[in-house]
């Protein structure tokens, strides 16, 4: 019996992810290329936009989940090369032409440009997109110019794919307290006075530090002041500017449940340290505690002395990296 072998070539997604860098900063000009389990990375340039190209997905979906590990991967970059990057997380809808060959000419027409061989699509080289790898797709994009600082290409890929290779990558974009603190975290590095950015740093801390309970003598007493407080609302005749004010005190008494935000960040910096067994963690606590005193009178006063706010800067800056890199690890290992 004549046996027929039958050639069988699975369809493979690619996903391309712009993103772009903080002003004054860019990759290099050398070649990056490199793999992560079965896909094959690449980092490239077009106009303004720095494109991560993933390929080797069997499916559209599986390059659209892959999305919450390019996060993870940006965030790696950020701690490791301190690459502040802004992208779009939503994938485009992706159109085909139904004659590839006459949509190349029209394009042609339009932008006046010659464009070799058919062309299967268009996508907007500001945004992910998710398609056929065999597809012939056009990106359209406008830039600007701006003075760069260059870190090589091919470590920059290296951040990228070594931070959305994790076993759990994926998950990191699911911490909403972390996520808006490494969102902060990135602004630093595009605020342009040290106000800013010392109040971003704070912040960075503020949004991942967690509530916890005062003590149940404290507890109780906030107890028996907001009884007192309902107890005129409902028994009293009152102006309605007392009873705006009683009742911006209720709440008020319900937030003084928990522990200052100051006292909150010193826990999350101690705790966090401590889990990962640094032996400066009481220190550093102590530390984050000082600047957010200098938070509060930069906020309350409206300045800092130039010297002081500088050191500020230069103390929050590698304290918040290091606690977001434990955090991360953490999260994703």
């Amino acid at each position: 019996m004549l046996g027929i072998a039958v050639a069988c070539h699975s369809l493979m997604y690619t996903l391309k992810f712009p993103f772009r860098l903080a002003p004054g900063l860019e990759v290099g000009e050398d070649e990056a290329s490199t793999t992560s389990g079965n896909l094959q990375l690449s980092l490239t340039t077009s106009g303004p936009y720095c494109v991560l190209t993933v390929q080797g997905f069997p499916s559209e979906q599986e390059g659209r989940d892959y999305l919450s590990r390019v996060w993870a991967g940006l965030m790696w970059l950020l701690l490791n090369r301190e690459l502040s990057t802004t992208s779009i997380l939503e994938p485009q809808p992706v159109a085909y032409a139904e004659d590839p060959n006459k949509a190349a000419e029209n394009l042609s027409k339009n932008f006046g440009l010659p464009i070799d061989g058919p062309v299967d699509g268009l996508i907007d080289g500001s945004r992910p997109a998710v398609y056929p790898t065999s597809k012939r797709l056009r990106t359209l994009t406008a830039g600007d110019v701006s003075f760069k600082l260059t870190t090589p290409r091919t470590s920059a890929l290296a951040a990228l794919a070594e931070g959305s290779s994790f076993p759990r990558s994926d998950q990191l974009i699911r911490d909403d307290k972390l996520r808006v603190a490494f969102e902060l975290y990135g602004a630093y590095f595009t605020e342009s006075s040290n106000n800013a950015r010392f109040l971003t740093l704070v912040m960075s801390l503020e949004a991942m530090a967690i509530g916890t309970a005062r003590p149940t003598l404290v507890l109780e007493l906030l107890d028996s002041w907001k009884k007192q407080v309902e107890q005129i609302l409902s028994e009293r005749q009152l102006s309605p500017e007392e009873v705006a004010s009683l009742e911006s005190l209720n709440r008020e008494l319900l937030f003084r449940r928990e522990d200052s935000i100051r006292r909150q960040i010193y826990n999350l910096v101690l705790s966090t340290l401590q889990s990962a067994n640094d032996a400066d963690a009481e220190r550093l606590a102590q530390r984050a505690k000082r600047l957010y005193d200098l938070r509060s009178e930069l906020v309350h006063e409206g300045r800092l002395p130039e010297e002081t706010l500088t050191m500020a800067v230069s103390d929050a800056k590698p304290l918040v990296q290091r606690l977001l890199r434990v955090r991360y690890l953490a999260c994703v290992s």
